[in-house]
């Protein structure tokens, strides 16, 4: 028969292994239910009248230059240099080949958190798009990552992840 002891002390340190890492992190300086504060509200805000709007010129304007793109459209990841225009122009080749005449994506906030000069934000997306006079509705998040560089914070990812 085995050591009950023992066998309490490999569970306990198996336990202690597998335990997620997030529970040593400190908890999260915001709830679901707050804004984020004004500068990574604003570029949300802009970020998503841009797309709303098809201003290229305000768009590429919330992006830092190291920015990175991930879409639900081929080829689905753009990288630096020049992620943001790499994108538009996959966008609206898409737009082109699908008969897209309008796209609008209205939100809702989720999670944020700021440390220092890095910012995370997702929130709860719903895209509804034209296609030749037919409403196609989209469900999804789009997660970002902000970084403040020389007092100015900028977009540094998107990443939409459809749900449905």
């Amino acid at each position: 028969m085995s050591n009950p002891t023992r066998r309490t002390a490999i569970a306990s340190a198996a336990l202690a292994l597998t335990a997620p890492v997030s529970l040593a992190q400190a908890p999260p300086k915001t709830t679901a239910t707050s804004k984020p504060p004004p500068e990574i509200q604003s570029l949300i805000d802009l970020h998503i009248k841009a797309f709303n709007t098809q201003d290229n010129t305000l768009f590429f304007s919330v992006f830092g230059d190291t920015a990175i793109i991930i879409d639900g459209i081929a080829p689905y990841r753009w990288l630096n240099p020049n992620a943001p225009a790499k994108w538009i122009a996959d966008v609206e080749k898409w737009r082109q080949d699908l008969g897209v005449t309008k796209e609008h994506l209205s939100y809702e906030m989720g999670f944020w958190n700021v440390e220092g000069t890095s910012a995370y934000a997702v929130i709860a997306g719903t895209l509804t798009i034209m296609i030749k006079d037919q409403s196609i509705v989209r469900a999804g998040t789009l997660a970002y990552t902000f970084a403040k560089r020389d007092g100015v914070w900028k977009i540094e990812a998107q990443a939409w992840g459809r749900t449905s």
